[in-house]
């Protein structure tokens, strides 16, 4: 490629593949603009989800997980997804970090607590991993295992921490562990995010530190109880005790197994920083603390799983090599382009401007307003010729598909369509190379093909991905065309590596992705 060649990224917010039933408004609508350029330029659809994104089997992204991996040129596994690949490998068990708690404990005879919070949301905290543990320590060693549960109420329903607890409490005595549910604590107490240590986490820490709680005999009918109050939600369940002999004792062992943060950083302080000074914690004497994942930056203690590290990102390369870049992106999406096309960092690179576009609104003529001013922007940019790369994010599809509309879906699909050809024969006009591709899957899909009802989640499906140049123009063949509309090339993580090449900038090894050009033409 010419190396003064530019290029015009572009991506459509929203649109994946969609499947030959009603639930599709693509099968309704002429789009002539698309289908041509599926005829005569290189294409291909990218798998946007599951493992191939860092996420479970078959679950559908986030626009913020995507727009890390189409800006990292890595797959950034959840820390739910690489434990649980861990424990199917056999590697979790061989975990120097999970070794050494198991050493503290037969050197000292001592005790563990695992304290976690108990939700349905898997990747805030994993019964999986709860259960995984209980049977390897229990396998490993006689001491009682003791578990501090932290009732949800926000990322679960507000009354079903019971059942999860029976869930527990059935699979303890099915597999005969030496093991008790020691407290229970509501997560407005256990974890508070708003600094608040001593009418909150104070209350927790006692609870685990020194059984300061309110002893429980009968837990059946104490959440029957609860639970016939029509205002009560498992995130305000008092401090409570179940087994009085359950509190921390000298050379105990604690593993959190949070998978989040942010949450547990307070209460996970109690007991991991030395100059923790909120209040008087007395911690017993040669605890052995550790968690799952990293909850305290810059602080040397054992972590199972520590943060996957993220070294580089795209702009910073582009930047790097001395090229200019635009980023075209609305006001309530710029953190996509701003945090995480940079891999959660806000930095600033040499080179690079921001055009923010505000939000116009969210009904249909809003947003062909919106897409008319953003698609604007670039064509003044491209006439300019000053920017060698520019990233343009239009929101369009998945605002409407969010809102389950069939006959909105439809007509966005055609103005977006008509909209493509003016701007497709622009950027050819001045010598540019438009990359078109999606972050998820949504418009596609905006009805349940069952049951006939909204369906305006995110979802599963394949991306496109187009390249289209003067250079690589060429007719596909029917059986050609056959081939890629049902082939999965590539994963999202290849748009990065395709980019640099065709900047003919060199890939970096930390980058997981391949180019994909050799494999459309």
């Amino acid at each position: 490629m010419n190396k003064n060649k530019k290029i015009v990224v572009l991506i459509i917010d929203g649109w994946g593949k969609g499947e030959e039933n009603i639930s599709n408004p693509f099968r309704y609508v002429q789009i002539p603009t698309i289908d041509n350029l599926k005829k005569e330029y290189p294409f291909c659809f990218l798998s946007a989800s599951g493992y191939s994104i860092g996420l479970l089997h078959g679950e559908a992204p986030t626009c913020e997980i995507s727009h890390l991996t189409i800006g990292t040129g890595i797959v950034y596994y959840q820390p739910l997804v690489r434990i649980n690949l861990s424990i199917e490998n056999g590697q979790f068990f061989k975990n120097q970090n999970l070794i050494k708690i198991l050493n503290h404990l037969k050197k000292f005879n001592s005790r563990l607590h695992l304290i976690t919070l108990l939700t349905q949301n898997q990747y805030l905290a994993s019964i999986d991993h709860l259960e995984t543990l209980l049977l390897f320590f229990s396998k490993e060693q006689n001491n009682k295992i003791f578990l501090h549960l932290f009732t949800d109420g926000i990322d679960s329903p507000q009354k079903s921490a019971f059942e999860l607890i029976k869930k527990i409490i059935d699979f303890i005595q099915e597999n005969r562990i030496n093991s008790t549910i020691a407290t229970l604590c509501g997560r407005f107490y256990a974890l508070d995010k708003t600094n608040n240590y001593i009418l909150r986490t104070l209350r927790a820490f006692k609870l685990i530190n020194d059984g300061n709680g309110k002893y429980v005999e009968n837990l059946n009918e104490f959440f029957k109880f609860k639970y016939s109050d029509p205002q009560f939600n498992d995130n305000l369940l008092e401090p409570i005790i179940l087994d009085q002999e359950g509190s921390l004792k000298d050379n105990d062992a604690i593993l959190f197994l949070n998978l989040e943060n942010k949450s547990i950083y307070q209460l996970a302080r109690c007991f991991l920083d030395k100059d923790f000074k909120e209040f008087e914690t007395n911690i017993k004497k040669n605890i052995f603390v550790s968690s799952l994942i990293r909850y305290i930056e810059n602080l040397n203690y054992p972590v199972l799983f520590d943060q996957q590290k993220i070294t580089t990102n795209l702009s910073r390369i582009i930047a790097e090599n001395n090229l200019k870049q635009l980023k075209i992106i609305t006001e309530s999406k710029k953190e996509l382009f701003k945090f995480y096309f940079n891999g959660f960092f806000e930095e600033d690179h040499p080179g690079e401007v921001f055009k923010i576009i505000p939000d116009y609104g969210q009904d249909i003529q809003n947003l062909i307003e919106q897409t008319e001013e953003i698609l604007s922007n670039l064509k003044l940019a491209i006439k300019d010729k000053v920017f060698d790369i520019i990233f343009c994010h239009l929101p369009i599809f998945e605002i409407i598909a969010q809102k389950g509309n069939f006959k909105l879906a439809i007509e966005a699909i055609k103005f977006l369509d008509k909209t493509l050809e003016s701007l497709v024969k622009n950027i050819l006009e001045e010598n540019y190379t438009l990359i078109i591709t999606s972050d998820h899957g949504n418009i596609e899909k905006i009805v349940d093909p069952k049951s006939g009802s909204k369906d305006t989640l995110h979802n599963p499906n394949p991306v496109p991905f187009f390249i289209i140049d003067k250079e690589y123009f060429k007719q596909k063949s029917k059986e050609e065309m056959s081939f890629f509309e049902k082939k999965i090339i590539g994963n999202l993580v290849d748009v990065p590596s395709t980019i640099l090449s065709l900047l003919n900038i060199k890939i970096p090894q930390e980058f997981m992705g391949k180019d994909l050009l050799p494999y459309l033409r």
